[in-house]
């Protein structure tokens, strides 16, 4: 049982001990004194009080667990799509450590999904002065969009060309890139 339904148990028998209490005070007396109706009546007040207060935050528990499930609905809706996407996706620190990548980045990176997190982007690359200037253009304030071709080294696999587009979040410090084939060259 949570903290709350153990609290909300405990105010409601404490609610039931000082209706005993104040029958048994007027049994025992025939009139109470002034001190004890007086004393009976603020612990009632607190006590209903307290069931007021209970009930509230047990709506904002039930308010912030239905806010919970919508917000995981809409963070499953968005990796299903990610994963829909047959480009290469992932998502960096501004640092260039990988965060997360959709399933065609896995695939092409030759890397579980899950063994992506906490490497770093530049193991795959192997123009790394390219990579870097990338992501430098992309993480400084108002850093624009880069776009580079680089060597896509992928695990236990040939490299290939690749290009690579990578852009900043707007309201995290974290960058998106997409990895997609080289045009052709034009002949």
């Amino acid at each position: 049982m949570g903290t709350l339904h153990n609290l909300t148990l405990r105010t409601v028998t404490a609610v039931g001990r000082l209706a005993e209490l104040q029958r048994r005070a007027e049994r025992v007396v025939e009139k109470p004194s002034l001190l004890v109706r007086s004393a009976l009546a603020e612990l009632s007040t607190a006590l209903e009080e307290l069931q007021v207060a209970n009930e509230a935050l047990q709506v904002q528990i039930d308010d912030l667990a239905s806010a919970r499930e919508e917000a995981s609905s809409h963070q499953r809706a968005l990796d299903e799509f990610a994963n829909a996407m047959p480009m290469a996706v992932l998502w960096t620190d501004i640092a260039g450590v990988i965060e997360k990548g959709n399933d065609a980045a896995s695939q092409l990176l030759n890397i579980g999904k899950h063994h992506l997190n906490g490497k770093p982007l530049m193991l795959f690359v192997t123009d790394r002065t390219v990579l870097f200037a990338a992501l430098r253009s992309v993480c400084e304030l108002n850093g624009g969009p880069a776009d580079v071709e680089v060597t896509v080294r992928p695990r236990e696999r040939r490299p290939r060309k690749m290009q690579l587009r990578g852009r900043r979040l707007e309201h995290q410090a974290r960058c998106v890139w997409f990895m997609y084939d080289s045009p052709a060259p034009v002949e």
